[in-house]
């Protein structure tokens, strides 16, 4: 299974609705990616290459939630992480949050 971004999401729909008439699921997904998607696909997917460096334990889902929500606290951050079994140390949420905030 390959986890898409929202602003990949908003880029595959975008796409698609230029060639045809998009289904009512479709439209509603586009517009709503529209409307949350902040960063461009490229931009988020390099986020989340950035993220996943910061620690390897770190997963994909883990990074692409946080380019997807671009949270600007560690409470923020920290609700991504509550149902995991990897937590990022303060140290880490630290260097999260800096990047994040670069591509805001």
């Amino acid at each position: 299974m390959k986890i898409v971004l929202i602003a990949e999401v908003k880029e595959i729909l975008s796409k698609l609705s230029k060639e045809r008439e998009l289904k009512r699921e479709q439209r509603i997904a586009l517009e709503h990616s529209e409307k949350v998607a902040v960063l461009s696909a490229k931009k988020a997917r390099e986020l989340v290459r950035k993220l996943m460096e910061i620690d390897e334990r770190m997963e994909e889902k883990q990074a692409c939630k946080i380019a997807d929500l671009l949270p600007k606290d560690k409470d923020e951050l920290l609700a991504i992480f509550a149902k995991e079994t990897y937590v990022p140390s303060d140290e880490e949420i630290e260097k999260i949050l800096e990047l994040v905030k670069q591509y805001s």
